[in-house]
């Protein structure tokens, strides 16, 4: 009822119209229709808007026969719905087109995106096999050693027997570093062995020290280390990322040695316990240390002086050290304790007025790719 009295009251209007030069009026509406559809974005309309374009060509089709028919209101109010609906049509094209626009706009940025995407993969690729590179040259440089050393004499020898005790505590680290890795590193079996003997020999304080031998086992334990990273699919970017870390936190002074990250914390100890300092700081570690699961972590008591017998001060500063870390968040089964003594000094241990600072706690965050 509404339509048909809006329809009626546009009649009777357009008649009134047309009493005052409705035939003028009526042609100008047949005008403005041909107008209309003779527009090259209505002939567009034709195929993306079919639908809209029948609709409009029909009611042209009506007001031209409403024309000729002398019903002149019929013929303008017919010419006006299909201007309307030519409009529409040019409406739909536009928004067809504004659609397509948008779709390839959105495939060009995808694929732009999988392209960036695709360069990053193989950047990082290329950075790891850079690593694994650096890894094998070092590898090989450790396998150059000279056979054997040249004999020495006094203070030469004496040297090389602590350097020996060095290296084979080296050797210890970077082994029990593949064991963090995988518990069954190929060739941990056979190095483990070779420590032993080494340490049996190093107790006797031998002449001449057996350096050579330390300086083998140590590459021989690099190489378990390196096996078991490779095998275990670390990347070496993890590592990096976490030393950038630490270091942009202030503070800790983290280094890179072949095991990982090392955090190294002086003055740790009051005797067998952990001073409340370290305690914070190792806690604060230890929530490092839960942020990056893909690390384990080796905890080395390092001393100034050696212990009397059966003096277990070192084993008790490592428990308390792993406990502070694990107060703060991190993994039991992911940390290991190591007892280096005063086998692996920062400064001659002879230096009454420097060896305090051989007596310290390595903190070394190990990626395990796990």
């Amino acid at each position: 009822m509404r339509r048909a009295a809006s329809v009626l009251a546009a009649a009777m209007a357009a008649s009134l119209l047309l009493g005052c030069g409705g035939a003028v009026m009526q042609v100008a509406a047949l005008d403005d229709v041909e107008r209309a559809r003779a527009a090259p974005a209505t002939q567009e309309g034709a195929k993306l808007a079919p639908e809209a374009y029948a609709r409009a060509e029909q009611e042209r089709r009506i007001a031209l026969e409403e024309h000729a028919a002398g019903d002149d209101v019929g013929a303008v109010l017919h010419a006006q719905r299909a201007v309307a609906a030519y409009g529409h049509a040019l409406a739909v094209v536009r928004l067809a087109r504004a659609t397509t626009e948008l779709a390839d706009a959105q495939k060009t940025l995808d694929d732009a995106t999988t392209q960036v995407q695709a360069i990053e993969g193989s950047r990082a690729q290329l950075e790891r096999e850079a690593a694994e590179l650096d890894e094998r040259v070092r590898l090989s440089r450790e396998r150059l050693l000279p056979a054997s050393s040249a004999p020495a004499t006094g203070e030469h020898e004496a040297a090389r027997l602590v350097a020996a005790r060095a290296l084979a505590v080296e050797a210890r680290l970077l082994c029990g570093a593949a064991r963090l890795i995988t518990a069954d590193a190929a060739g941990l079996a056979d190095a483990d062995g070779e420590i032993a003997k080494l340490d049996g020999r190093l107790a006797m304080g031998p002449r001449p020290a057996p350096i050579d031998t330390a300086a083998r086992v140590r590459a021989r334990c690099l190489d378990v280390l390196t096996r078991a990273r490779r095998a275990s699919g670390d990347d070496a970017g993890a590592s990096d990322a976490l030393l950038s870390e630490l270091s942009a936190s202030g503070g800790w002074d983290p280094a890179r040695d072949e095991r990982g990250v090392v955090v190294t914390l002086h003055d740790a100890f009051r005797g067998a316990e952990l001073g409340a300092d370290a305690t914070t700081r190792l806690k604060d570690l230890g929530r490092v240390a839960a942020a990056h699961p893909g690390f384990a972590v080796q905890v080395v008591v390092h001393d100034a002086v050696p212990s009397r017998p059966k003096d277990d001060a070192d084993a008790r500063r490592a428990g308390a050290a792993v406990q502070a870390l694990v107060a703060g968040g991190a993994s039991a089964g992911r940390i290991k304790p190591e007892l280096a003594g005063t086998r692996a000094p920062l400064v001659d241990p002879g230096d009454a007025k420097q060896r305090a600072r051989n007596e310290r706690l390595d903190v070394v965050f190990i990626a395990s790719g796990k």
